[in-house]
């Protein structure tokens, strides 16, 4: 996941720079993959515009422009863009300027006629691998200014790899958590409420509540949904890897990247009568908005009307139903599907979209109606319109309970070794925004945030202080074991025996997955009983191997491509001839 740092900062600030922030962040949990700049290093380029345009007096494709830059006089620029025109800001590099690349900007002649700079398009300062023309600013840029700073290049973006156990992290909301836990920061959660000035709203049903126990939906009527998104909302998106399109998909895939709650919006006029959250019938049929048709299966849950499907819920909406330009009344969705209803689904059809990689991993069940709100208020700021009241569908029964949890001084200092005090202990969870429902001198009860999917037990909050605490600081302490010695018949060998007496033999052991593709398993071992996955991470992993041929094969091939042509290989390691534990043992092979 790509998080920009000045927006990251908007929410957490801690007075650092990136790079000690990035290392924190490692050292915390959160792999920090790397950092990138906006845009590479370059100077003398500013805001300017052009004054006057025409034709070049010897070149049909050349314009002659004269440009303000803020400076006394204008300068004289030929640019052959078939979009430069006069009153248009642009990117001007100035005499001097060197640009990424190494062009370095001089004064020139073409046909004859003097050019003092360049105006350029994004790719020429490094911001696109190509552009079609020059790039237009908005009216609003400041003529004279450094580009720079008028567009924010100086930022960065950084670059996580985020576990699968922590899907509250993927989103600026959720990194900042962490920010504020590692520097002690308080993290200040806006509010945002958009009171309803119309009386519209549209009947939903949920027939499946353990799928998904809550449900939210609002009516927004009257927006212009041709209208440009914001230069600021558009900087956020592209520069965190989002595609721009209409505004209000735009204003939706924010509200994900910002606050980690997936939304989606229907054109209303499409709908036809209510909405029912339902699971899929055998074979029904879905358009979706990747012009995909898809036949849906029957554990597929789906949003749909009294005729047709109208997205596959948690994963893409339908063509069908979606916002085009002409769109001017909208429903909001905003939801919680419950992580096992959703894992797999997407990539069952193939699919793989930002909501299902947060569904699969648990969404925030409280962050549901905030984010209506938060969508609300922008369609409202950018799109104009009128909303109805927020319509909710909640089972209480179905959401995730959240247990408290109950972890003891003692316990701490038995698994990390060291005894940390209570109070830095006390003031890390209240950070982490876990509940403290009850304590003693010797032990909490702590109750998780509904964000926190991954804490469960007593070694997740011991794991939580630790990290929190420093990896990297963790004491070393020595090892002491009470062993009993005990007696082993010569007729058996331990399996670490044998390892050994291969390693000295010159063989190195390898450890492969378990799981194989099934052209493999049919290869190697034909008559053995299939296990198949019902939801493999690949084709490639959908197999459980009979044999450890498999995984030894395709070590070997992976070392013979990269030149290892001598080289010894063995692995023990279980084997499956079915499912229970009576059908697995351990083998060797090499």
């Amino acid at each position: 996941m790509n998080v920009l740092s000045s927006w990251l900062r908007e929410w957490a600030n801690p007075k650092v720079s990136d790079n000690e922030l990035a290392d924190s962040l490692t050292m915390a949990g959160l792999e920090v993959d790397g950092i990138e700049s906006i845009a590479p290093a370059f100077d003398k380029v500013v805001v300017g515009q052009v004054v006057s345009c025409e034709k070049h007096p010897d070149a049909d494709k050349l314009n002659l422009c004269q440009v303000d830059v803020g400076e006394s006089d204008t300068l004289q620029i030929i640019c052959g863009a078939s979009n430069v025109r006069a009153d248009l800001k642009v990117i001007v590099a100035t005499v001097g300027a060197k640009l990424p690349g190494g062009l370095k900007i001089k004064k020139a002649k073409l046909r004859g006629v003097e050019s003092f700079g360049m105006i350029c398009s994004d790719s020429e300062i490094g911001m696109a691998d190509s552009s079609d023309g020059i790039t237009e600013l908005d009216d609003d840029a400041t003529i004279g200014q450094s580009i720079r700073e008028y567009l924010d290049l100086d930022d960065n973006i950084i670059e996580l790899d985020i576990t699968p156990n922590r899907g509250d992290c993927f989103s600026v909301l959720g990194v900042a958590r962490e920010v504020c836990a590692n520097y002690n920061l308080s993290l200040e959660m806006p509010t945002f409420e958009v009171a309803s000035s119309i009386n519209e709203t549209i009947n939903a049903n949920v027939s499946n509540t353990q799928a998904c126990p809550k449900y939210l939906t609002r009516v927004v009527k009257g927006i212009d949904n041709t209208v440009a998104t914001p230069q600021w909302m558009a900087k956020k998106l592209t520069r965190s890897g989002q595609a721009l399109h209409s505004p209000v998909v735009d204003i939706t895939n924010f509200v994900l990247l910002e606050l980690g709650q997936p939304m989606h919006a229907f054109d209303l006029s499409k709908i036809s009568g209510d909405i029912n959250v339902r699971m899929a019938n055998d074979g029904e049929k879905i358009e979706l908005l990747n012009e995909q048709t898809l036949a849906l299966k029957t554990d597929t849950l789906v949003i749909a009307d009294d005729d047709n499907a109208l997205a596959i819920a948690g994963v893409m909406g339908g063509m069908g139903s979606s916002t085009q330009t002409d769109t001017t009344d909208i429903l909001l969705e905003s939801a919680f599907f419950e992580p096992v209803s959703i894992a797999g689904k997407a990539r069952n059809y193939g699919l793989h979209t930002e909501s299902s990689l947060r569904f699969e991993r648990g969404v925030d069940f409280n962050m549901t109606h905030t984010a209506m709100q938060r969508a609300t208020q922008l369609v409202i700021e950018i799109c104009g319109g009128q909303a109805g009241d927020i319509s909710e569908c909640i089972d209480e029964s179905t959401l995730p309970a959240l247990n408290p949890i109950t972890i003891t001084k003692a316990k701490i200092q038995k698994i990390l070794g060291f005894e940390i005090e209570a109070d830095w202990i006390e003031e890390k969870f209240t950070s982490l925004d876990f509940e403290i429902s009850a304590k003693d001198n010797e032990s909490w009860t702590i109750v998780p945030p509904s964000f926190r999917f991954d804490i469960r037990i007593p070694a997740d909050l011991i794991e939580e202080l630790a990290r929190l605490y420093g990896y990297d600081k963790l004491p070393v302490q020595k090892l002491s074991l009470d062993a009993n010695i005990n007696v082993i018949s010569e007729s058996v060998i331990d399996k670490y025996d044998i390892a050994q007496g291969l390693v000295n033999r010159g063989y190195q052991e390898v450890i492969t997955y378990s799981f194989i593709s099934e052209q493999y398993q049919d290869l190697i071992d034909p008559s053995a009983k299939k296990i198949t996955l019902s939801n493999p991470i690949s084709a490639d992993m959908s197999t459980m191997r009979s044999s450890l041929w498999a995984g030894l094969l395709q070590t070997l091939e992976s070392n013979q491509r990269r030149g290892h042509t001598n080289a010894r290989f063995f692995e023990i390691g279980l084997c499956f001839d079915g499912i229970k534990a009576e059908e697995q043992s351990q083998k060797i092979a090499g």
